[in-house]
């Protein structure tokens, strides 16, 4: 899954009205600049992780699903995948689980637990290799979690007195509880309230309501934009609530920055400039101005609703220019470009989307000599001499050696002084393409849907996942894709958010124009790695493992209270692992232990099982450390996330999925075993003392149905669908005693298995929103690579999304359909 393998040559050029020179300046200038390239590279690398969930709204009590690609990495080092699901506000760890990493893939399946609760939160993913004691790679994707349990109460917030111009903010929060019954109705609820960032809030308290409301006093003076929403949650019993209104500010100006081509203006030189406008909160805005020359009106300029624009100027020396803008501020806020410099050497692009040539424009009065540099501050791919005989020279390259993606220009002198800057996306039209045909654009429910899949002659095959799931389940500001995380999001810093980002289309084409104008390259600098040094490579390589210890109490050493001294031991134990039951795990002499990644590797939500067996076992105690627990700690405590509120979070109705699109409890279920040992316990299924259950469909521990009433426990010896294959269930072990340790391991990949109502047609209603997944479907450009599944209960739009890697490339596509009720 690396990029293309591009070699590093001096690339293969044509220069108009230039003549490409190799001589001995131009060599030491193409070594020192590689040398410092390659002690940059090394200071920086680092993977790149992407992870396609199959959407990004859940319920809780829903299965996730997702495939993990990992790029540019020595995939031997990396063995093991953690995820970690953070609350967004508090930044709390609500879950976690651990997966297989296999040649730079991971595949697998977990569960959002009844436990938690509606609101905005992020996965955060990493893996089991620190880098001088740090993540060598994160990855964040930011998801909602709605509720589909059955509420008992209602909440809302209403503005009473939200002048600006007031001291105080007036806003009633109202409880309204389902039950008619006033004796079952509490006298107060408890609340948690906070204004602006999470992090950093300008107001936070904990209150109570009375007869089922409570009055906020919001002082004006607070608020600001950006800090001007009054975030609330709620708790009765188990049951938590989250709201939040946003409350009017007086204006504030907008905030306008300038980007000359290049990094400066130049007197007498045409120069294009970007612009980029935000309110005072930090959202982009749509504008339109005026442009002034002193105090003349010399042009009028917009940006585009994603606060972008762009105007080409020729400044004058001894002119000065600034901006207008049109019914944005409320007073006449004037916003003035920088000096122009008297002179100095100007680059510009035609277009910073290339496909096969680049061209540039220099102008230059000063100097006799320039060098335009291409690289990626990971890799230098060209340093051409430029001979400036003339002010202004126009050269094309052949980027036959550049690889598809950003590439940073830098014009610089022989000592590698830089002048100016651009990035371009070379080989923009080398996009790889999948085409998806369905058999029909509309169907029934519960109706087969037959799926094609092919890539384009750009590449010869690949692997992709493939998620079709309910479109209102993929939110748009939340959507991410393989293919603009790989080429954009990841490089470039604060990307708007866009449907699509790619396509040939001209507004996709108009908006990445000014996003490579504006943007820029923001991770790395010329200037720092021009300060590279070898002692800046040095890098400390540590993986996570578990580490555990057995401690031993004296038989009747027992202190006041009843509580048992366990103390370190005097020679080694053994302890069996039931993961791995004829590789015993050996103590030292003191009781420490370590265990390998293939010691914890466990089917899906199954433990790790560890006991010790001799005469005298139930002196010992067993301990593990999960290193996983402090490190996910540690990366949501630097979680920061967007703020992904919307005007209808004012009601807890926002956070509710329909009832037509949710499963519904059937019957009464029975709990065999109350301290069943499964992970999530046997979420309210029929299980046995294991939590192994089979589903209507035949399949022992089915992800899609865990909390079906008319699951069932497996029987001995009968044959079920397990993995993937039919086999015998040979039973489960249950072992409880002090010397017995369960705890969580890393789990295997697990199979989705969609519904086959051709047979088994259930008469209970069937609402599924992830209708079809795969964690890996091999894809060709000579044959279709064909799969079917069948539409569930739930009607409405479906989004087939495939996205994954081939031989040189990242792929993504999308195909929608449309169920309509049965007939």
């Amino acid at each position: 899954m690396n990029r293309t393998n591009y070699k590093l040559v001096l690339p293969a050029l044509l220069l108009l009205l230039i003549t490409v020179t190799t001589n001995a300046q131009q060599l030491k200038v193409t070594d020192s600049l590689e040398n410092k390239i390659n002690l940059y590279a090394i200071k920086n690398q680092s993977p790149t992780l992407f992870i396609h969930f199959d959407k990004t709204i859940y319920s809780n009590n829903e299965n996730v699903w997702f495939t993990a690609y990992l790029f540019n990495a020595d995939y031997k080092r990396y063995k093991t995948l953690s995820l970690a699901l953070v609350k967004d506000d508090n930044r709390a760890v609500v879950m976690e689980d651990k997966f297989v990493i296999s040649n730079g893939l991971s595949f697998g399946n977990t569960f959002v637990p009844d436990s938690v609760g509606p609101g905005n939160y992020s996965f955060i993913a990493t893996t089991n290799l620190l880098v001088n004691g740090k993540p060598d790679v994160i990855f964040t994707q930011p998801v909602t979690i709605k509720t589909e349990d059955k509420q008992n109460y209602t909440a809302s917030l209403n503005p009473l007195d939200t002048s600006v111009t007031a001291e105080k903010q007036k806003v009633i929060l109202l409880v309204n509880f389902v039950n008619p019954n006033p004796k079952e109705i509490p006298a107060s609820v408890p609340a948690w309230y906070y204004i602006g960032n999470p992090s950093h809030p300008v107001l936070k308290d904990s209150v109570k309501t009375a007869n089922g409301q409570y009055v906020f006093n919001i002082p004006s003076k607070l608020l600001s934009q950006g800090n001007n929403r009054l975030h609330v949650q709620l708790k009765y019993k188990k049951e938590v609530k989250e709201i939040s209104i946003a409350l009017p500010v007086a204006s504030r100006p907008a905030v306008v920055r300038f980007y000359p081509e290049g990094g400066y203006l130049v007197n007498n030189t045409q120069s294009t400039i970007g612009w980029e406008v935000k309110n005072a909160a930090g959202n982009p805005i749509g504008v339109s101005a005026i442009l002034f020359q002193n105090e003349k009106v010399i042009d009028t300029i917009t940006t585009t609703s994603y606060g972008l624009g762009k105007f080409t100027l020729t400044p004058q020396a001894g002119s000065s220019y600034y901006v207008k803008l049109y019914g944005v501020n409320k007073k006449d806020t004037l916003y003035q470009l920088s000096q122009a410099l008297m002179q100095g050497p100007a680059l510009s692009l035609p277009t910073a989307l290339v496909n096969d040539t680049l061209v540039v424009n220099l102008r230059d009065e000063q100097h006799e000599k320039l060098y335009l540099i291409g690289h990626n501050y990971k890799q230098l791919f060209f340093t051409t001499p430029v001979n400036m005989t003339t002010t202004t020279k126009r050269i094309k390259f052949i980027l036959k050696a550049v690889p598809r993606g950003l590439t940073q220009l830098t014009l610089t002198d022989s000592t590698g002084r830089p002048f100016a800057e651009r990035v371009f996306f070379a080989h923009y039209d080398q996009r790889t393409t999948l085409a998806i045909t369905t058999d029909m654009d509309e169907y029934a429910t519960r109706k087969k849907v037959t799926v094609k899949v092919r890539l384009d002659d750009r590449a010869d095959s690949g692997f992709v996942s493939v998620a079709c799931v309910q479109e209102n389940r993929v939110e748009f500001k939340k959507k991410n894709d393989i293919e603009s995380y790989f080429y954009l999001k990841h490089d470039l810093e604060d990307m708007p958010v866009r449907e699509s980002y790619l396509s040939n289309s001209e507004a996709d084409k108009q908006f990445l124009e000014n996003v490579l104008l504006i943007k820029g390259w923001r991770k790395y600098t010329w200037v720092d790695m021009l300060k590279s040094e070898p002692a800046d490579t040095m890098r400390k390589f540590e993986e996570l493992i578990f580490k555990g210890d057995v401690t031993q109490s004296p038989s009747g050493r027992i202190i006041p209270y009843g509580i048992i001294q366990y103390g370190p031991l005097k020679v080694p134990v053994s302890i069996v692992n039931l993961v791995r039951p004829l590789n015993p795990v050996i103590t030292d002499n003191t009781g420490i232990f370590t265990l390998t990644d293939n010691d914890v590797r466990t089917e899906s939500d199954k433990k790790v099982t560890l006991l010790i067996i001799n005469t005298q076992a139930n002196q010992y105690l067993i301990h593990v450390s999960d290193p996983y627990i402090s490190l996910n700690k540690g990366l949501s405590n630097q979680l920061l996330a967007a703020d992904y509120s919307t005007s209808g979070q004012e009601s807890t109705r926002y956070m509710l999925i329909a009832d037509n699109e949710h499963a519904i409890q059937l019957k009464e279920v029975k709990i065999n075993d109350k301290s069943d040992d499964s992970f999530f316990g046997n979420s309210g299924v029929t299980a046995n003392a294991c939590g192994d259950y089979v589903c209507r469909y035949n399949i022992l521990n089915c992800k899609n149905h865990r909390n079906e009433g008319d699951n069932h426990p497996p029987v001995v010896g009968a044959m079920y669908l397990i993995n993937g294959k039919n086999d015998i269930y040979m039973g489960c072990t249950t072992l409880k005693s002090d010397n017995v340790l369960k705890f969580k391991g890393i789990y295997q990949a697990v199979e989705f298995y969609p519904a086959d109502y051709s047979q088994v047609n259930p008469s209970q209603p069937d609402y599924v929103s992830t209708i079809f997944w795969k964690h890996q479907l091999k894809v060709s450009s000579t044959k279709d690579a064909e799969f079917s599944f069948y539409t569930s209960d739930i009607t409405g739009r479906y989004k087939i999304v495939v996205q994954g890697v081939t031989g040189t490339d990242v792929t993504y596509g999308e195909k929608t359909f449309n169920v309509v009720k049965a007939k």
